[in-house]
């Protein structure tokens, strides 16, 4: 298969054919991952592109991760490099460095939706061939399904980003309400509170012009029961279900149970309101969890429960969860493939899962980890109800993601901010996604 870095800057498909690793010296892929599949030299440096790590009790994460490598591996030697702060930021800058042959970093941290883009552009190893044949047994199935394009594996499992619905606990014991069970009863449960005027918003969550509404809409589409694309991954999305889950968002702002500044808000000013009290709900990711209970950052820590999130009246469904998180990717170019794989593993394995439950603020990916005595002493009740969680995946297994993404969340914006009705917002994101899996989307 020839590999194409430019695939991924461009947007474009390449045309591929038998051939070479273009940009890693004219090396088979044969060959490479015949070298990743020995046994690490006794001496080696690796580099591992590491964005911040949410903590639990203060420690730098990935410092603890790399010390308790290197013990069990004293010869090698691993050198942070610390990324972006956001997932889009740091996919242009990995994707521009890696796309011209750079052999560091040997390892980097990279978004569950970032497999089909870089095994695409031929910027990450396939490394299924070089697991166990039960290794993905240990994981959850989404995560699997993600981290493949083509029949190929990627990526390397490492923590989970799963959403919840955190709540304020004593408004609603004031008021005599339980957690609402459905989005109908949320919206009847905001306007009571917020008619009180304990509340100024009754439901905090993301529906700016980015990724973060993408994974909104996803789990709307899911709650309604209507699928973005079919099993040939073409769209299909369209009818009452779709309309139903985008008539959802529209009747948040309408009904003024959101502020109409949610069209401008992503996960950092979600969170930001409601840990300052101007929400009674808020849909956000585990990490939030971290913030919303720690009083030096939340007036409301210790007034704040987290529920799975709603489904509609009628369907039997709640719980569902965009399937989110960061895995390890190998760098193809690396000089030192044996060993950047090992340290990929490792961040998979039980020692670095378990220290995640003990120490970070995120969802271990390693499914025994959510009932390790680390997870129960954390208390983190977004670990501890990891597994009552339905994932659902975004259309992500395709090279075209981020024109993808672009085609849900334009007009699901417009639909949020009402430039747009839920039946024409529905049409528009289905045209949108066809012409971006054709590759004809900007």
């Amino acid at each position: 298969m020839a590999l194409n870095r430019r695939a991924l800057l461009t947007g474009g498909v390449s045309t591929v054919a038998a051939g070479l690793l273009s940009g890693c010296g004219g090396k088979n892929l044969d060959d490479l991952l015949t070298q990743a599949a020995t046994t690490p030299n006794s001496r080696a440096r690796l580099t591992w592109w590491v964005s911040e790590i949410p903590s639990r009790r203060g420690a730098v994460v990935a410092d603890l991760i790399i010390r308790a490598f290197e013990r069990r591996h004293p010869g090698i030697r691993v050198t942070k490099i610390n990324a972006l702060s956001t997932s889009d930021g740091n996919r242009s800058a990995i994707a521009t460095q890696l796309a011209g042959g750079s052999p560091q970093p040997d390892v980097y941290l990279g978004d569950t939706t970032w497999p089909a883009q870089f095994g695409h552009s031929s910027l990450a190893l396939p490394v299924e061939t070089l697991l166990p044949h039960d290794f993905w047994d240990a994981y959850p199935a989404a995560l699997r399904r993600s981290s493949t394009y083509q029949g190929k594996v990627y990526a390397v499992p490492f923590f989970t980003d799963s959403t919840y619905l955190f709540y304020r606990k004593d408004l609603l014991a004031k008021h005599g309400l339980r957690v609402p069970r459905t989005w109908e009863e949320l919206l009847h449960t905001s306007r009571t509170v917020q008619k009180s005027g304990d509340i100024d918003s009754g439901f905090l969550w993301q529906a700016a012009v980015t990724e973060a509404l993408t994974a909104n809409v996803a789990e709307f589409l899911a709650d309604a029961g209507a699928p973005v694309l079919d099993g040939q991954g073409r769209a299909v999305l369209g009818g009452e279900k779709a309309e139903r889950a985008f008539s959802l968002m529209a009747e948040f702002t309408s009904s003024e149970v959101t502020p109409r500044s949610v069209t401008t808000y992503e996960e950092s000013d979600a969170q930001d309101a409601f840990v300052s009290g101007r929400g009674l709900f808020l849909r956000n990711w585990s990490y939030a969890w971290v913030n919303a209970s720690t009083p030096k950052v939340s007036r409301v820590a210790d007034k704040v429960g987290v529920a799975l999130r709603p489904g509609f009246e009628g369907t039997g469904r709640s719980g569902v969860s965009c399937a989110g998180g960061w895995s390890n990717f190998v760098n193809p170019s690396s000089q030192e493939l044996s060993a950047a794989l090992e340290f990929a593993r490792f961040c998979a394995g039980d020692e670095v899962q378990r220290l995640l439950a003990r120490e970070a603020g995120v969802v271990p990916a390693l499914t025994s980890a959510l009932r390790s005595k680390e997870a129960r002493a954390a208390g983190d009740p977004t670990v501890l109800r990891a597994a009552d969680l339905h994932l659902v995946d975004r259309p992500v297994q395709t090279p075209y993601y981020p024109q993808v993404s672009k085609a849900l969340y334009t007009p699901a914006n417009g639909v949020v901010g009402g430039d747009l009705s839920p039946a024409a917002g529905v049409r528009a994101a289905r045209e949108g996604l066809r012409k971006a899996l054709e590759g004809k989307a900007q």
